[in-house]
């Protein structure tokens, strides 16, 4: 299950948290010296976010660290992806091994080397709705609908534009303190701060923006 640590972590938040000591560094990034609208944002991404918002979905490939306070090493783990607006999310991990996480509004199924080792309903876990809007807000860098569930904050710098967005609701703020995103056409690097002290850094490329989803594509997540 930690393979997908990102969207899992998102799950159970929204689902249901316990308290957690805060994170020692997660506030040190510079960006959280800026707050932001969600107008204001739109003007720092500029083209960015224009060229996203038309999108049906975004394909690509990552790879994640997840770094536990217990252990000596990161997780590294890494595949390709699809978010597909409205739809869902195809996270697939592909090294150190086959591992499929479709989450859509209704379910979030995971399957290791082809079979199905888990699957969860949305009437039993209200979080995965969340979850996927989420995501699909930050692959879309939907400003106005991040702002309904956290704070903004906003930085353009040489290289590209940060987003720094800490948690509105109380339960996600017991377990996620803040997330760091980073790019340049489009969002390249994403820092997930927990309020234990792990964090998870992924990043992201080889990204395509596509117009329309094959027939294959959206069977993928019935």
């Amino acid at each position: 299950m930690r393979i997908a640590a990102s969207l899992l972590l998102l799950v159970s938040a929204i689902a249901a948290a316990a308290p957690a000591s805060p994170s020692p560094d997660a506030a040190a990034d510079p960006v959280f010296a800026h707050p932001a609208e969600a107008k204001e944002l739109d003007a720092l991404l500029g083209p960015a976010a224009r060229a996203l918002a038309g999108a049906a979905a975004v394909r690509g490939e990552f790879s994640q660290r997840k770094s536990l306070h217990e252990l000596p090493q990161p997780l590294v783990s890494s595949g390709d992806f699809l978010v597909a607006r409205g739809i869902g999310i195809d996270w697939h991990t592909r090294v150190p091994f086959d591992s499929d996480l479709v989450l859509t509004p209704q379910a979030m199924v995971q399957r290791d080397g082809g079979a199905e080792a888990m699957r969860a309903d949305a009437a039993t876990q209200p979080g995965l709705g969340a979850v996927e809007q989420v995501f699909d807000a930050l692959f879309a860098l939907d400003t106005p609908k991040l702002a309904e569930r956290f704070t903004l904050y906003g930085l353009r710098g040489k290289e590209g534009w940060t987003l720094g967005l800490k948690p509105r609701d109380a339960a996600l703020a017991k377990m996620i303190d803040s997330i760091v995103i980073s790019g340049s056409e489009q969002p390249q690097r994403i820092l997930l701060h927990e309020t234990g002290g792990d964090r998870t850094e992924i990043t992201f490329t080889r990204q395509t923006a596509l117009g329309t989803l094959s027939e294959a594509e959206r069977k993928h997540f019935k």
